[in-house]
């Protein structure tokens, strides 16, 4: 008997195909998202805008180049999170080794850690 700690290969097929369906769209809105972007861009240079319109749309660029990070690092902890299913050792705790509640897993696919309950 193996002292490795993880969850079954039952488990971790239901967990891919959560991940998997999750990165399909995260993608999805990625490639959508660029798209208007490149045609906001296009738009505007074929504008004639004044100051005001132009800080706001320096404004709402800065919101979507967050947005876009936020989507591009959601893409990259699904891709890890899917290496980890791989490697048999998601659902796995990086700090205490131990599996990480299927609650949790639900609820954020890409959790590396478990959030323990307080004691008080």
């Amino acid at each position: 008997m193996s002292d490795t700690i993880q969850y079954s290969t039952e488990k971790l097929k239901e967990f891919k195909i959560i991940i998997e369906e999750d990165l399909k769209t995260t993608v999805e809105e990625l490639s959508k998202f660029e798209t208007n972007l490149k045609e906001q861009k296009q738009r505007l240079s074929n504008a004639n805008v004044d100051f005001n319109q132009t800080s706001k749309h320096s404004q709402q660029q800065a919101k979507n180049e967050q947005l876009k990070k936020r989507l591009e690092e959601k893409e990259r902890e699904l891709q890890s999170a899917l290496q980890r299913i791989k490697n048999k050792v998601y659902g796995v705790c990086e700090r205490t080794g131990k599996l990480i509640r299927e609650e949790r897993l639900l609820a954020k696919p890409t959790a590396r850690f478990d959030i323990l309950p307080k004691e008080d």
